[in-house]
């Protein structure tokens, strides 16, 4: 298919002091003015680039993701490519319509009903007549808000405005749509009714999406682009960006390495298949997973409990050894928990302990955590994602039977 958009050695600046930014914008304009050549230099004391040296295309029916951190250049690039901003080198070329779905519900009068907003909205998009009333009862359809919809946008709930601006943005039919962080719309119901519309706009268009949750980019993109202080670190698959980004989360949050609690009380290795796991280590889907545990400088009988987050610090999974009613022996020094096989998406995780007295009700320890890596292949934005014993069974032979 065609190239509908092409980002070709894009760079951007800005300064960090807004008077010395007017400054020199208003140089350059009178230079410009008089006829007169700039001159040529990279960056002045107060300027940094937030986008360098950008390249890519983008083919109709693609839909990709751009991540990074807050500051990677995510926004100012959406921009350049929607020509609100103007980049200081190299060029965007844009086939077609541009459409967004972003700040949706921005613009909408308080005062006014939705139904009388979005018609105003279509008009600003050039509707007049059939065209418009079709427009408005499109959008009435899929807002679902019912007699909401000619009610004052005032009395709407966050929730409702975010349907009714989502639905006025996506019954267009653009060549190029932007979508940045707007699928928090709704229930659940409605969030997959946006999924759905969403898949329908990008097999006739390529789609740019930006968003911080892993979940949307995993369920709605095939490619991704990893940004990390302006610069495209990883263009490719979708789960190969999602790891770098993961990467950035599990190196800058801190993880629980500061987060402890008398640390000096245990001590832990991680074992898989026969290995022991050093830090930022990587391991495969499936792989076993154990801990050897220095339990020697604890009392006998507490709770060890061992505990699983993602790169978010989310946390997956908890083993707690009081379900096994241990029989804690007179001299104790290691304790080995079998955590059976790593059934977990692709990405970064951390492991750590957390010591409680016997009763749960005392907090005696947490340790150190150790991340690691999972590698394989990307199904679907769910972490814990278990094996199972499938086949199929011969119905015409039961039946027989």
């Amino acid at each position: 298919m065609e190239n509908l958009l092409e980002v070709d050695h894009l760079w951007k600046k800005y300064s960090r002091d807004l008077k010395a930014s007017v400054r020199f914008a208003t140089k350059e304009l009178l230079k410009s003015t008089l006829g007169r050549t700039s001159e040529k230099r990279e960056l002045r004391d107060t300027e940094f680039w937030a986008l360098r040296n950008i390249n890519f295309q983008l083919r109709r029916g693609e839909v990709l993701a751009i991540v990074g951190h807050n500051g990677a250049g995510k926004s100012t690039l959406l921009k350049c490519i929607a020509g609100k901003l103007q980049a200081d080198k190299g060029n965007v070329a844009v086939k077609g319509e541009i459409g967004y779905l972003l700040e949706m519900s921005a613009g909408f009068n308080p005062r006014m009903s939705g139904r009388e907003n979005v018609s105003i909205r279509g008009r600003l998009l050039g509707m007049r007549g059939k065209e418009l009333d079709r427009y408005v009862d499109q959008v009435c359809e899929f807002a679902e808000l019912e007699e909401f919809f000619d009610a004052p946008v005032q009395f709407y709930s966050s929730g409702m405005k975010s349907r009714l601006g989502f639905s006025a943005s996506s019954v267009i039919e653009p060549d190029i749509l932007i979508i940045d962080e707007v699928l928090a719309v709704g229930d659940l119901a409605f969030r997959l009714k946006c999924y759905e519309r969403i898949n329908d706009m990008a097999r006739n268009a390529a789609v740019l999406f930006v968003s911080h949750s892993i979940g949307q980019i995993a369920r709605l993109c095939s490619r991704g682009i990893y940004l990390e202080k302006g610069r495209a670190i990883y263009d490719g698959d979708v789960q190969g960006a999602i790891s770098k980004y993961q990467e950035h989360l599990t190196t800058h949050s801190g993880g629980n390495k500061s987060q402890t609690l008398n640390p000096d009380l245990v001590s832990f290795s991680v074992i898989s298949n026969g290995r022991y796991i050093k830090e930022g280590d990587s391991i495969e889907y499936g792989a076993s997973l154990s801990l050897e545990i220095d339990v020697s400088k604890l009392s006998a009988g507490v709770q060890v409990r061992v505990v699983l987050k993602d790169a978010s610090q989310m946390v997956l999974l908890d083993w707690n050894s009081a379900r096994a009613e241990l029989s804690w022996p007179s001299s104790h020094a290691l304790l080995y928990a079998d955590l059976g096989s790593v059934e977990l998406a692709p990405g970064n995780y951390s492991i750590y302990l957390q010591i409680m007295s016997g009763d749960g009700m005392d907090h005696l320890c947490l340790s150190e955590a150790v991340v690691f890596q999972v590698s394989g292949k990307y199904y679907y934005a769910v972490s814990v994602q278990k094996s199972a014993n499938w086949k199929f069974i011969n119905t015409s032979v039961a039946e027989l039977g």
